[in-house]
């Protein structure tokens, strides 16, 4: 009894169950052996062992067929086993960053981190960026209302949190935080790996969209013929009027001003700057910054 439950520990139950199917059958067949031989010496047999005897062929048919079955049923149920394990423990690229590719996406954070926090541009640069990216996004959610025709289109919202975890909880420290850079860097990174991850987790704690639906959306504005049509440059002053033209544009890096412009500018800002000193409001901003340079007619 001992020596058959260790059999069955080590084969398997499957295999345990052929192994036991064959020795039921041997024993039949030495059955009907032992039943022929006494036949042989002139003993008599009753109608039930002749109907046993003739089932010898196909005895005999089942134990050569299940002999022949025992090893490729070895082979067939390790490979079961195998793919049971992979399924309760999968670890496939779209949940999953290997560990391999942390060191390069650490490492491109680190560029990226610290190229934003030293990014300081003049007034220009600044009302020049404002304005393409204001554009840009009018002429995102155009393309997605003109091009798709389902009903789940492109709103603000969704340029806003992809402009949130892309141009700021991956790349940047929080605002007024008390993180050390280190740590900081360290937060880039865990929501750098989410996103790979494709998680459903939300992207932050006061925000409800997580990261696998950001990504659609992503994937939604990739798949527009906004990322694909081929962008035109136009002068500053065509950029701050061109609410009704919804082709991408690029900008050059300084914009000219003549020294007229510039005396009258730097007037009319100290004139602003004494008024925001004076009322205690020195904290203007991006928006209210680029409604003073358009309010000045500079662009």
């Amino acid at each position: 009894m001992a020596a058959a439950s260790t059999s069955e520990i080590t084969e398997g139950p499957v295999l345990s169950l052929i192994t036991k199917r064959l020795r039921g059958l041997k024993k039949k067949f030495n059955r009907i052996v032992q039943m022929e031989e006494s036949i042989a010496q002139g003993k008599p047999i009753n109608k039930e062992q002749e109907d046993f005897l003739r089932s010898k062929p196909s005895v005999a048919a089942a134990i050569d067929e299940l002999e022949k079955l025992r090893q490729p049923l070895s082979v067939a149920v390790s490979e079961e086993i195998e793919l049971a394990a992979h399924r309760l423990n999968p670890k496939s690229d779209s949940t999953v960053v290997p560990e391999a590719s942390n060191g390069v996406v650490e490492d491109l954070l680190h560029l990226f981190y610290f190229g934003c926090l030293f990014d300081v541009r003049s007034q220009n640069d600044f009302t020049a960026t404002m304005l393409t990216r204001t554009h840009e996004r009018g002429c995102c959610l155009t393309y997605d209302y003109v091009t798709d025709d389902a009903t789940d289109l492109l709103s603000e919202r969704d340029l806003d949190m992809i402009s949130i975890l892309g141009g700021g909880l991956i790349i940047s420290r929080p605002v007024n935080s008390s993180l050390s850079h280190k740590n900081a860097l360290q937060r880039c990174m865990e929501h750098a790996k989410l996103w790979l991850a494709n998680s459903d987790q939300p992207i932050d704690s006061n925000v409800n969209v997580s990261y696998a639906e950001l990504r659609e959306k992503l994937n939604k504005i990739m798949a527009s013929d906004y990322f694909t049509t081929t962008p035109e440059i136009k002068a500053p002053v065509e950029m701050a009027a061109a609410a009704g033209n919804y082709v991408p544009f690029q900008v050059p890096f300084s914009v000219h001003m003549d020294e007229d412009s510039v005396a009258q500018y730097q007037a009319k800002e100290q004139e602003t700057e004494k008024i925001q000193h004076e009322t205690g409001d020195d904290q203007s901003s991006p928006a209210e910054e680029l409604q003073k340079v358009l309010a000045l007619g500079l662009i």
